[in-house]
């Protein structure tokens, strides 16, 4: 909850570092972390094998920053999703809010104090947002993330980058719950952590605000796991996804994961919904484009998907 302006106390936020060969671009995401105002942030972070100094750097800063403390390696993720998921599960539970932080961004220093009101205000245990993009070159542009949600858009897209997330303490004890649970232990989780975050709440029957203000720099360079998906060459990437059934693969996966977790009101729909993604015959097909308008958010990527779903390509 927001700071108490009788008693001063400020909201505990834990931030989630997740790392790997970020050395250069560390010093400045971790600034501005500590930065933020009108709260009381703590920083867990986890070194997934890094091979520039990274780990060293960490070990260095938390020596003398009381607000650092390092999570031991228990052996390499594999991916920034995974080591996501070992935070997750290993960071302290006693907090109120949780925040995902990549390695290469930057923060406004008003980010977390933002996200803690809105929570409050609109009661809702996810909020992200709109983030701005920017090149070594210094060119800027807004990637858009709040367009309206839809019915199902948590099973097709994430409600913006997990850089920007702020999460309810029962939102991360779900997801905790979900990740060592022994169905979970034997899958493969999503491939994507934001995704699986926005699922569970949304699933669960619990609201999720998308906001307008960009909260975050989102630093483009030719290390990103996920880019900012703006342009002609993240389209003939998400196109190639497609066409490899990668795209519709998650969904599935995540359907699933929606189900286990779903209140009676959401259960009915998503059992339809999962006859619809688990089939590839033409009744399936068209009665999932028709239902194109409740997948994602942006009017644009409806007419898109739902021609794909149409064509037999997703």
């Amino acid at each position: 909850m927001p700071a108490d302006s009788t008693s001063g106390v400020l909201p505990r936020i834990a931030v989630l570092l997740a790392t790997h060969n970020g050395r250069r671009w560390l010093p400045e995401q971790l600034d501005s972390v500590l930065a933020q105002s009108g709260v009381e942030v703590e920083v867990f972070a986890r070194d997934d094998a890094s091979t520039d100094g990274t780990a060293e750097w960490l070990a260095e800063q938390a020596a003398t920053e009381p607000r650092l403390t390092i999570i031991p390696s228990d052996g390499a993720s594999g991916s920034a999703a995974a080591n996501f998921y070992r935070l997750v599960q290993l960071a302290p539970a006693d907090h109120e809010f949780y925040a995902f932080c990549d390695q290469d961004d930057i923060w406004v220093p008003t980010k977390l104090a933002s996200h803690v009101r809105l929570s409050a205000a609109l009661e809702v245990d996810g909020v992200s947002s709109n983030v701005t993009s920017f090149t070594p070159d210094g060119e800027q542009s807004l990637v858009k993330k709040d367009f309206p949600q839809r019915r199902f858009d948590y099973l097709l897209e994430s409600p913006g980058p997990g850089s920007t997330f702020l999460m309810s303490n029962r939102l991360i004890a779900l997801a905790r719950d979900y990740l060592n649970s022994p169905t979970t232990t034997t899958t493969t989780p999503p491939q994507y952590h934001d995704w699986l975050l926005y699922v569970l709440a949304r699933a669960h029957g619990w609201r999720w605000h998308i906001d307008g203000v960009p909260t975050v720099e989102y630093r483009q360079h030719d290390a990103n796991v996920m880019g900012a998906n703006v342009g002609a060459r993240s389209a003939i990437s998400r196109l190639s996804l497609v066409r490899e059934q990668w795209h519709r693969g998650q969904a599935r996966l995540l359907t699933r994961i929606a189900l286990s977790v779903a209140d009676e009101e959401h259960r009915p729909e998503l059992l339809r919904m999962q006859d619809l993604v688990d089939q590839r015959n033409l009744r399936a097909r068209f009665a999932l484009a028709r239902r194109a308008s409740q997948l994602r958010r942006r009017p644009r990527d409806q007419w898109i998907i739902a021609l794909l779903i149409g064509a037999g390509m997703w």
